[in-house]
């Protein structure tokens, strides 16, 4: 138990020399809530954006039924997709008019001097279809765009209650990415596993010592970083104890998880340059098809089913559940289950695969 002690002492006091992990366990979070927040965070609920259709024949049947299959995903904007009255007078909204003649581009109109938000919840609309199809016209008329939405909470988030859990599923792989499994690669290639590999010391007590130190930085950062943010911008999440011991095991589970996925990747990876740029190919695109901050609505279904299986998406969903829809255990078991599949995994592969030195 001492040299246990000893070896996580060490790699905390590691932990704390290097700048480039302290940066993205603690400042880089913080300022990307802050940014985001800034920028998005006036909404207190989804916007709600009116959609005329305007065109009959199969062509504006294929794009209507695209358009609600893709958008209905947003939890940022709702959408009211309906047929375009012509004898109506009060034509306000965004009127999507598609030609029959497939040779003609389908027409976007949208009001001229509506503020930058507004035209960014009409660049979905543009995405249904190719933008070789697409003729974007700026418009008179002016939006039905209401804030805050009508729709519930139950059903949707504000956009703090959406960022904040996304961000806790941030901040535990980019620490196990680039506080962790970096700097063991590191380690190793400076020798200084040498000597542990020369003690009686098997792998499992060493991989323990050196996880449980990011397991315990991670889990009290997670924890104050979700109750501060969500009072500094007041998500009016409460924080009984029932939602605290719910949030601990899944905040702990999800350390794990994400820890042992760095160590499988520094187990074989010998350079520091290497690794790196390996978790710089992981962490980008796994944040950004995760639905942390940016939601999936638009995304290929290829993309979402990849997301769904990597254990970053389902986390940040059931960490948005418990937290501000209360819900149960047994309501994230999906993520819950699939996040104890990956740690078990990737555990049992390191203790195989580990190396102590380059040779």
């Amino acid at each position: 138990m001492s040299l246990f002690i000893q070896l996580a002492a060490i790699d905390l006091k590691s932990y704390f020399r290097n700048s480039f992990a302290l940066f993205f366990t603690f400042l880089f979070p913080v300022l990307l809530l802050f940014l985001l927040m800034l920028a998005f965070g006036g909404n207190n609920g989804p916007a709600k954006v009116s959609v005329k259709i305007s065109g009959d024949g199969p062509r504006a049947e294929k794009y209507t039924e695209d358009m609600k299959n893709i958008l209905d995903y947003s939890r940022i904007i709702i959408f009211n997709i309906e047929p375009l009255d012509e004898t109506s007078e009060n034509q306000k909204g965004v009127v999507v008019t598609i030609p029959e003649d497939p040779t003609q581009k389908v027409k976007i109109l949208v009001q001229k001097d509506a503020p930058l938000s507004i035209y960014n919840s009409i660049y979905p609309l543009m995405l249904v279809n190719s933008m070789q199809e697409i003729d974007y016209e700026k418009w008179d008329y002016v939006l039905n765009v209401f804030e805050p939405s009508e729709a519930s909470i139950s059903a949707n988030f504000k956009y703090g209650q959406y960022l904040i859990p996304g961000l806790i599923g941030m901040i535990l792989i980019s620490t196990s990415l680039f506080g962790f499994c970096t700097f063991l690669v590191e380690q190793r290639a400076k020798g200084a596993f040498k000597a542990y590999h020369l003690y009686p010391l098997q792998k499992w007590k060493f991989i323990a010592a050196f996880t449980s130190t990011r397991f315990f930085i991670l889990l009290v950062f997670s924890m104050a970083f979700l109750v501060v943010a969500d009072k500094v911008y007041g998500m009016n999440a409460i924080f009984d104890f029932a939602l605290i011991g719910k949030l601990i095991l899944l905040i702990s589970l999800g350390a794990l998880t994400f820890l042992s996925i760095a160590l499988l990747m520094s187990a074989r990876i010998m350079a520091v340059g290497m690794v790196t740029g390996i978790a710089n190919l992981l962490f980008y695109p796994a944040t950004f098809a995760s639905d942390l901050y940016i939601p999936q609505g638009g995304f290929p279904q290829i993309v979402k089913t990849i997301a769904n299986i990597f254990p970053l998406g389902p986390f940040a969903t059931a960490m948005r559940d418990i937290t501000y829809k209360g819900a149960a255990l047994s309501d994230i078991s999906y993520a819950l289950s699939l996040m104890g599949i990956w740690t078990i995994a990737c555990f049992g592969l390191t203790l195989i695969l580990f190396k102590w030195t380059k040779d």
